[in-house]
């Protein structure tokens, strides 16, 4: 059986056509752009699905899956809300059933997707509860509880991005002020860093973007530190205690067996994981903090177009 999982980031789309053992067998990446607009963003989501199922035909799709950032309404098919497309109320799934009206398609929170996808294919295979973290334009979480998805009453559990951590901090997207997503995602990380310098602060990653350091992204702090830059380095621990602070808040709500990270900036790897884990040991509850592991997520960027495909797999009985 072939399906289809579509994932819709701030940043990018992410298509790929999977079979039932969760293997990508073609996959499409395109720019998001979403200043156009969510028509043109839907028709590249759709142009993507044909593309990666040209060889076989549309025909030969058992089912579609779409991860869909933000607030969403599962029942009616609805973006309520996504900060950092400027979506609210967009009716997604009226589009895609007009395309293919034969098609099962089904449609979720995208970082829920790539829970999914963590969960049957990747680091939480076996594992009945666990929480996903993804760190990239923003930032989010999905849950499994006994080894189900949890949705909770309106579809929003898991909104760790907008949790407030700082009473004044910065505003953010969602209208809020303080929120975790401010200072632990992408651009919060390369916020920082551009804050720190513009203070005086010395550091290799100027010369890294020719001075110009509006250039300066979450993946230039990485290299930094990975040159022994001291400022890149003292940024990427202050993502990682402030992220620590956030996740050891969910550990003791939750007790979870599990906390997988994914997302562009878990790539950072040690120099993210280590500070992290220590600081969700120290403000964690005992029994909850020594059990839980916390460990990167295994498909990468592909969580969430191998998740997408899943929630159709498991919409369909397949898994």
């Amino acid at each position: 059986m072939y399906f289809v999982g579509s994932d819709l980031g701030g940043t990018n789309i992410a298509t790929a056509l999977v079979n039932e053992r969760g293997e990508v067998l073609k996959k499409d990446k395109r720019a998001t752009e979403a200043k156009k607009g969510p028509e043109h963003i839907i028709r590249n989501m759709i142009d993507a699905i044909y593309r990666v199922s040209s060889d076989i035909g549309i025909g030969s799709i058992t089912g579609i899956g779409l991860g869909i950032p933000g607030l969403v309404d599962i029942d009616k098919g609805m973006s309520l809300f996504a900060g950092n497309l400027g979506w609210e109320n967009i009716p997604v799934m009226e589009e895609f059933k007009r395309e293919f009206p034969s098609l099962p398609i089904f449609m979720d929170n995208d970082v829920r997707v790539a829970t999914l996808g963590e969960k049957y294919f990747g680091a939480g295979r076996g594992v009945d509860n666990l929480i996903l973290i993804t760190l990239g334009t923003g930032v989010g979480s999905g849950i499994i509880i006994n080894g189900k998805l949890y949705r909770g009453k309106t579809y929003s559990a898991g909104e760790i991005g907008h949790t407030t951590i700082f009473k004044d901090g910065l505003y953010c997207n969602c209208g809020n002020r303080g929120c975790l997503e401010v200072y632990a995602s992408a651009p919060g990380i390369a916020r920082r860093a551009r804050d720190y310098i513009r203070a005086g602060h010395f550091t290799v990653m100027a010369g890294m973007v020719g001075n110009d350091i509006s250039k300066i992204t979450a993946e230039v702090v990485s290299k930094a530190c990975d040159m022994g830059d001291r400022l890149a380095m003292t940024v990427m621990e202050e993502t990682a205690e402030i992220l620590g602070i956030g996740i050891a808040n969910y550990i003791d709500i939750i007790n979870p067996e599990m906390v997988i990270i994914g997302g562009g900036v878990s790539l950072a790897g040690d120099k993210l994981f280590e500070p992290l884990r220590k600081t969700v040991r120290r403000r964690t509850m005992r029994n909850a903090g020594e059990k839980v592991r916390i460990v990167p997520a295994e498909l990468k960027d592909e969580s969430g177009m191998v998740g997408a495909a899943a929630l159709a797999m498991e919409g369909l009985g397949v898994i």
